[in-house]
């Protein structure tokens, strides 16, 4: 996953095709219903022929698939190599703080697309994407938990929801930020979140 987008939003020509397709597609996909998205949308935006983005995806439906599944497989693959290689706890959530953060504003919000689609996918699929993201939260958990001992299972991971949910939508905000403002107020805010002492 690349951070190929100009400072207003659009596009940049340094992807791959499927990259591009992907890129288009989650745009597409988030801003209208999946039964009006079409692959002729698709091509047309990406400037690719329709024989062409069959050569990487079989369907829309495996489209939008991979639109979900890449990024998620991303952050999960980098929050584990987080948690195995970085023994304190906070500077562990610091850096997958940031690094959620940057992903999330880089590409189109994974967990908005799927929410927003779920009804799209085959049963299988949603189990497999919904399961990855629990393993995701899980390596999140794993951290919080011990820097709050204060805090229940359940709070913990309630809280970690929350702070998600947050940080999710970040790319729909209308910020008025440039990116690194951005970052920097939110990885605070999420940190502070997960991190401070239960108010008495």
């Amino acid at each position: 996953m690349k951070t190929d987008r100009t400072p207003s939003g659009g596009l940049t020509t340094g992807l791959s095709r499927r990259e591009l397709l992907l890129q288009v597609a989650a745009d597409l996909f988030l801003h209208n219903p999946y039964d009006s998205v079409t692959v002729d949308m698709v091509c047309a935006q990406a400037g690719i022929s329709g024989p062409g983005l069959y050569r990487h995806f079989q369907n829309k439906q495996a489209l939008l698939i991979a639109v979900v599944e890449n990024p998620l497989d991303f952050l999960q693959r980098f929050a584990r190599a987080t948690t195995e290689a970085e023994p304190d706890p906070l500077a562990a959530l610091t850096a997958m703080v940031e690094f959620h953060i940057r992903s999330v504003l880089s590409t189109a919000p994974t967990t908005l697309i799927f929410l927003k689609n779920e009804h799209a996918f085959p049963e299988a699929d949603r189990r497999r994407i919904r399961r990855a993201m629990n393993i995701y939260a899980e390596e999140w958990i794993s951290i919080v938990s011990p820097l709050r001992p204060g805090l229940s299972e359940p709070e913990v991971r309630v809280l970690t929801h929350a702070v998600f949910s947050m940080l999710n939508t970040l790319p729909t905000l209308n910020r008025g930020l440039d990116q690194e403002s951005v970052v920097k107020t939110m990885s605070t805010a999420a940190l502070q979140a997960l991190t401070s002492l239960r108010s008495e």
